[in-house]
């Protein structure tokens, strides 16, 4: 039994005449009454009570036609699904993000997207930058929102630059700097850091330090590493150290009575803010057609932020 024996069958039950039913399904009436008959040989009973002027359905082939119909409509609601799939509109898809993000209009992408393709299911990972990286290149996440310093060590990967954020000294109130309109690394030379230092990734590869040995030429002195940023910025606010973080990791802070946030510049380029480029990433070799649907979301809708 195959689903071309079913149409057939469903046309001549629903004509009750094989000579319109083999018109209407492109074959001729021979072969028609040759497919009806395997096809109630491999069911192994008659589907038709026939003779030169009358066709009507058994007991059976009233039972099979109910069920046949139903077989065709999951058919072809199958097919309609896989193409879907293959283009994008329908599927899953993982997207990895740095922990922090989730502070920043993320959402408002993932809403967006979500509605444009409702049909895509989404699953959410939130991770350190080296770790969503490497799960990347292990196939267990598909695209990832993340900061774009060590994308060169990862060469099976393609990256789309999204934006450079600004970034901000986050100091408790009674801070020596907290009346400052901008800082500098080097004006935070001598000052306790706590950084963003999740489970199992080394020291050398902490953002903070990079980039306070980069641009203000030290290695910062750390007193804490959290996971979380809103532990870390508790301690900040209980005068526990200070912080440096992108602006959408404590856009939601920057008026709180407990925080003082400064937008950070260059040291010889007073105007020009300090930054970390954000880019969102994919391995070459993952064929996942919601990917690009992603991509073409955050590239040409531009809702990324």
């Amino acid at each position: 039994m195959n689903l071309k024996q079913l149409e057939y069958f469903v046309s001549v039950a629903e004509t009750l005449n094989f000579t319109k039913a083999a018109k209407k399904c492109f074959i001729s009436q021979t072969a028609m009454t040759q497919q009806i008959r395997a096809l109630e040989e491999g069911i192994g009973a008659a589907l038709f009570i026939r003779d030169k002027h009358h066709v009507e359905l058994t007991p059976a082939g009233r039972v099979f036609m109910n069920e046949a119909r139903i077989i065709l409509a999951r058919a072809e609601e199958a097919v309609k699904l896989a193409r879907s799939a293959a283009e994008g509109i329908s599927g899953s898809i993982s997207i990895g993000f740095i922990r922090g993000y989730e502070q920043s209009l993320f959402s408002e992408t993932l809403r967006n997207f979500h509605e444009a393709y409702p049909n895509i299911s989404i699953r959410l990972i939130r991770e350190n930058m080296n770790a969503l990286y490497g799960l990347l290149e292990d196939g267990e996440c598909d695209v990832a929102f993340n900061l774009s310093s060590n994308v060169c060590k990862f060469q099976e990967l393609s990256h789309h630059f999204l934006k450079a954020y600004p970034l901000m000294a986050v100091l408790y109130p009674g801070h020596p700097l907290a009346a400052r309109k901008h800082l500098s690394y080097r004006e935070l030379a001598g000052e306790e850091f706590i950084i963003m230092q999740p489970k199992g990734r080394p020291n050398d590869e902490a953002e903070e330090v990079i980039l306070c040995y980069n641009r203000g030429g030290y290695v910062p002195n750390i007193v804490s590493r959290e996971k979380e940023v809103q532990t870390l910025l508790l301690m900040v606010s209980a005068g526990l150290g200070i912080a440096v973080l992108p602006e959408y990791a404590v856009r939601y802070y920057r008026n709180t009575r407990n925080l003082v946030v400064i937008p950070m510049l260059k040291e010889e380029r007073e105007k020009e803010e300090e930054t970390l480029d954000f880019e969102v990433s994919w391995l070459m070799e993952n064929h996942n057609p919601a990917i690009e649907k992603l991509l073409q979301w955050v590239k040409v809708m531009n809702v990324t932020e």
